[in-house]
């Protein structure tokens, strides 16, 4: 079958799981309803249709919830410049304004007390945490539904104290990326009848597991080849391909390189490959020890894809502003982000961590390998949604930076199932067979370029 057929394939039932969940949710009497995003999905694009359908056209009052601020912000911006004619209140905290082009929309009612809240058709938008904060001083059924997204970041206890203020909900989120950030030590409560840390829809879905579950089958961002790699590593139970053709995503370059191992590395992506190692030699770090080397050698890759013109073909010379870099360090981010200005380049290229990187993307990505350097594996840097999100930033390609010898720290790994209580779920085992089958299958493909 040609790539071309496949993908007219693949859009058309993504267009077919959307049509599904409008109905499921705005048309059947299900108490809640969860939809699974891989990423770059577009699940941002799915709440906004939903949401104006629901308000506009069903005349629905609706809450839309995300857990952070930023994300709120986003939504209002995206439903204003989508749906001009949808009336949208911004809840939001009496200490804290909204952006100044939210506060200047006409279009944009500011609340910063519940009481105020106007009920009939419309929209309000705001935090998790500030409509539990508000619970007080709103009706059971104040919603006729209410939607959650990114709602694999929000952990079940922020979203339970909500749940009777609408009839129905909708939850959608992405299950292969980073867990709910919750404070404390967590063991405890893992073998509790309430997972009140667990995210959001993987409780829900527990306690009631006849909810209706739906799961977009396409990314919009990814390119066939990465998901090849990342959806067996990372979404084991989420089946999706690439909707993008395959010309529409190559990366070229107006300079040859001249055949050292970072210009072999980027000669790969041009030639097809979408997700590359460049390593240099093991060397074990000391406990937090920052690596210079590591660091110059990503600062390196982000100047010399510059310097040698890198260009999304067909539609424009890469910049400064379409390269990121993630590393899951702040420390080492600070190492690089000296590094790059030191090279020349500016403060454009993104450099921060896996959590802040979730929901954005670049054409380009360079990525520091979570196990690099390591002679112990933790928790920490066996997560496998910290690793899903650092390789599933880009359009068209990601060179992961790191030292040689992950596969022997993966080898000769030793877990121990004790460190949890009996019968509950083993996050570092599944985080371990996430990274062992993402680096072994690296290395059986020739993508791993030792320096």
């Amino acid at each position: 079958m040609s790539q071309t057929v496949t993908t007219v394939s693949v859009v058309a039932r993504d267009r077919d799981v959307r049509r599904r969940v409008l109905e499921t949710v705005l048309q059947e009497t299900h108490p809640a309803v969860v939809v699974d995003s891989p990423p770059g999905a577009g699940k941002t694009h799915l709440v906004e249709t939903v949401v104006a359908t629901a308000a506009h056209h069903l005349r629905m009052h609706v809450g839309v919830i995300a857990p952070r601020v930023e994300q709120v912000h986003d939504l209002v911006r995206r439903l204003r410049q989508g749906h001009p004619f949808l009336p949208v209140q911004l809840l939001h905290a009496r200490g804290r304004l909204p952006d100044p082009d939210i506060l200047a929309d006409p279009g944009v009612v500011s609340v910063d007390r519940p009481a105020n809240l106007r009920r009939g058709p419309g929209v309000v938008v705001t935090t998790a945490a500030k409509l539990a904060f508000s619970v007080p001083d709103l009706q059971a059924g104040q919603f006729d539904l209410l939607v959650c997204d990114e709602s694999y970041q929000l952990p079940w206890k922020d979203l339970a104290p909500v749940l009777h203020l609408a009839h129905r909900h909708l939850l959608v989120g992405d299950p292969g990326q980073l867990r709910p950030i919750v404070r404390g030590d967590l063991a405890r409560y893992e073998a509790a009848r309430h997972k009140m840390h667990w995210a959001a829809p993987r409780e829900l879905l527990r306690q009631n597991p006849n909810l209706p579950r739906l799961q977009l089958p396409a990314t919009w961002r990814l390119p066939q080849d990465t998901v090849e790699l990342v959806q067996p590593s990372f979404y084991p139970d989420l089946s999706f391909a690439s909707a993008v053709a395959l010309a529409d995503r190559q990366l070229g370059f107006g300079a040859a390189g001249i055949g050292d191992p970072v210009d072999a590395a980027l000669d790969q992506l041009a030639a097809g490959a979408t997700l590359v190692g460049l390593l240099l030699p093991a060397r074990p770090l000391e406990v937090d020890e920052v690596d210079d080397e590591v660091a110059e050698l990503a600062a390196h890759v982000v100047a010399r894809l510059l310097e040698r013109a890198a260009t999304w073909v067909g539609v424009r010379q890469l910049t400064e502003r379409d390269i990121g870099y993630v590393d899951a360090h702040v420390a080492s981010n600070a190492r690089v982000r000296a590094r790059l200005r030191a090279a020349g380049v500016g403060p454009a290229t993104m450099t921060t961590t896996p959590e802040i990187w979730q929901g954005s993307q670049r054409p380009m990505m360079v990525a520091k390998h979570t196990l690099s350097g390591l002679a112990r594996l933790d928790g920490f840097a066996l997560d496998p949604g910290r690793l899903c999100v650092m390789t599933s930033r880009h359009q068209l390609g990601v060179i992961l930076v790191g030292r040689d010898g992950v596969a022997a720290a993966l080898e000769r790994h030793q877990h121990d199932t004790a460190e949890r209580p009996s019968g509950t779920e083993d996050a570092q085992w599944a985080g371990w067979r996430a990274h062992h089958r993402l680096w072994t299958a690296l290395d059986t493909m020739g993508r791993l370029i030792r320096i």
